[in-house]
This record gives structure tokens, C-alpha cells and sequence, in this order.
């Protein structure tokens, strides 16, 4: 049976990486995907490939940071798919910041670009989905937070930490409509951007601080939002979810 046969659900970000493997790992369940990135080339390509393998799959261009189009993915999707089940806010910075440099050094412009995407990026395509959602007294929105959140990680960190309140404060607002807010908050994974950002030798240095020696994966990722996607998780808003091996140290 298919976990998500008859939902449509939006993964942002999901030209490449983690988003892409997310809105795969949603079409394998039977959902109907609309994946949104601002990377319009990529975006569509992921699609195409979804569908060549039989797969409803939309790509459609979307700068998260920008209401107008934010709200042009949730018409076109409405539109083009028939509703709005799941959105999976992933669209984030990281494989580029230098996470070790404190927040009073960074440049208020690359503050401004980040807390943009990583936060108000979530804010706006929560906004947006949300009419659809109330219209059919159902909806799942899961916001991908970072044990970043726990760490001096710079504005990558506040902008992770300030998901959680807007995960918390957004869930409230809609619970009565029959809509959830979670957040999935991913250790270390050994994926695209961390490839780029951290080297392996380093990398290795970090999961063995995890109870669970091994790297995280994007399956193990979407395990919990599947769960909390599901109506499984009813019962469930409001919530962050650390799925990270079992690190909770700072370092």
C-alpha cells in the first residue's frame, strides 16, 4: 500500500542534495511532489527524472525568500496537482558559511541573506500553503532545523535555533484547522555540502561523538519527517525532533 498514495506534497530546496533525495524518497511512498528551488535548471531536471520513473513530479523555480513567489508555488501546485497535503521546508545555507565565525563578526548583508533563506524562507512558504491546508481541514508543514541549533555555529546556528520558535509559534496558530508544524533537526551527515564544507578527516572526528557510530543519512532524515508527514503523528505538533546519532554535546 502506499504510504502517501492521493497527497501531494512540496519539498523546497530540491534541486540537489538532501531535498532532492527527499522529494524521491516521497514519490517511492506514492505522494505527488512538487519540488521548488530557486535553482530552476536543476529543479526540473530532478523532476524529469522522478517522472521517467513513473512519478508525478513538478519542478517549478521558487526564491523562498519572496512572497510573491512562494505564493505562485502554492497556486501552481493547488492548480496544477489539486491540493496541498505536505511541505517540507529544507531550503537552507550552509555547505558555503564558515560556521566557526561568531555572530558579532558577520557582515549584517550576509546575516540579512541567510536568516532570509533559513528562516524567513520557512515563514513565507508556510504562509502560503496554509490557505490551501485550512480548505481541506488537513495539512503537515515539517521545518528542517540543524543540531546547528545547539552549537556556536554562527548566524547558520540563530537562524537554526529561531526555526524552533517558529516551528512552535506557527503549529499554534493552525492545530485548530487540522494542520501540524514539526521541525527534523539532522546531525552529522556526510553529504553534497558537507563534502564541500568540512574535511573527511574532520568530519570523522565529529560522528565519533555520536552514540550511534556511523554518519546520519537522508534516509534516516526522512524517516521522521515521514512520520511526522503521516497521519500517524496527528497528535504531534509543535515539536523539534534532534535525528542525529545520539550527539547532544556542544563542540
Amino acid at each position: 500500500m502506499e504510504h502517501f498514495g492521493g497527497k501531494v506534497a512540496i519539498v523546497t530546496g530540491a534541486a540537489r542534495g538532501l531535498g532532492r533525495d527527499y522529494a524521491r524518497f516521497f514519490a517511492e511512498d506514492g505522494a505527488a511532489v512538487a519540488l521548488a528551488d530557486v535553482n530552476s535548471e536543476g529543479v526540473r531536471d530532478a523532476a524529469k527524472e522522478l517522472a521517467s520513473s513513473g512519478a508525478t513530479a513538478l519542478g517549478i523555480e521558487c526564491d523562498v525568500t519572496d512572497l510573491r513567489s512562494a505564493e505562485g508555488l502554492a497556486e501552481r501546485v493547488a492548480k496544477e496537482l489539486g491540493r496541498i497535503d505536505i511541505l517540507v521546508n529544507n531550503a537552507g545555507i550552509w555547505g558555503d558559511l564558515d560556521m566557526r565565525r561568531g555572530v558579532l563578526e558577520t557582515d549584517p548583508d550576509y546575516w540579512d541573506f541567510v536568516m532570509g533563506v533559513n528562516l524567513k524562507g520557512a515563514w513565507l512558504c508556510t504562509r502560503a500553503v496554509v490557505p490551501a491546508m485550512r480548505a481541506q481541514r488537513r495539512g503537515r508543514i515539517v521545518n528542517m532545523s540543524s543540531i546547528g541549533s545547539r552549537m556556536a555555529a554562527g548566524v547558520y546556528g540563530v537562524s537554526k535555533l529561531a526555526m524552533h520558535q517558529l516551528t512552535f509559534a506557527s503549529a499554534s496558530e493552525v492545530a485548530a484547522d487540522g494542520i501540524t508544524i514539526n521541525g527534523v533537526a539532522p546531525g552529522t551527515i556526510y553529504n553534497e555540502a558537507t563534502q564541500r564544507q568540512v574535511p573527511r578527516e574532520a568530519f570523522e572526528q565529529l560522528v565519533q561523538g555520536n552514540l550511534i557510530q556511523r554518519a546520519g543519512t537522508s534516509r534516516d532524515m526522512y524517516g521522521a519527517i515521514r512520520w511526522l508527514a503521516s497521519d500517524d503523528a496527528e497528535w504531534v505538533t509543535g515539536q523539534t525532533i534532534y535525528v542525529n546519532g545520539g550527539r547532544f554535546s556542544l563542540f
